[in-house]
């Protein structure tokens, strides 16, 4: 009996490990403060094909279903092919401190990369670029490869302020591959089921 446990204990252990395995991951977290702004670069793997989490990501108008923090996004304009005007508000928090930033940003969209700069006329961030590329993997998957460099136009408290948004920064970026990985999954379980 004794010898049973710890085999339903491994065997368990086993089966939990072969489950999650290939799934989301970070490879790479990096957050920082530099010249006034807030960078953040993240390397992720993703259990999803890299067409799928393109889908997910050019999905701009369901952006809040993948972050709560984003209340909004919605496409403003397509002036050209393979560019699109966005507009996004998120609610940002520093313990006791929230607001709704809004960032305009021109979107440039090539195959497995989108590359955004922010419109600071049109945005309360005085600086703001983003670029996120995306590669195959060698078991279908996807890696991510994400940058963004911020400069906010609104008062962070300088101590403590900074270290919240560096944590929310890292969190929120985080949080946001994760929940791609698992709507891109989605559709393509839904996409296999309906061609049964």
């Amino acid at each position: 009996m004794s010898r049973s446990v710890p085999a339903a204990a491994l065997l368990a252990s086993a089966s939990l490990w072969a489950a999650t395995a290939g799934a989301f991951e970070i490879e790479k977290s990096d957050t920082r403060y530099v010249d006034r702004r807030y960078q953040c670069e993240l390397s992720v793997k993703l259990d999803a094909p890299p067409d799928k989490v393109e889908a997910v990501l050019r999905d701009y108008e369901r952006y809040p279903s993948l972050d709560t923090r984003i209340l909004q996004a919605r496409v403003l304009e397509r002036p050209e092919p393979n560019v699109v005007v966005l507009e996004t508000t998120v609610r940002v928090c520093f313990g006791w401190f929230c607001r709704n930033v809004t960032r305009v940003e021109r979107v440039q969209e090539s195959q497995y990369a989108l590359a955004a700069t922010a419109d600071p006329h049109r945005s309360d961030v005085k600086f703001g670029e983003t670029s996120t590329q995306l590669s195959p993997d060698e078991n279908g998957g996807t890696l991510v490869h994400y940058r963004t460099s911020i400069t906010p136009g609104f008062w962070i408290p300088a101590v403590v302020g900074r270290r919240w948004m560096l944590r929310t920064l890292e969190d929120a970026s985080g949080d946001l591959f994760m929940n791609v990985e698992m709507r891109a999954k989605k559709e393509q379980e839904q996409e296999k089921a309906a061609s049964n």
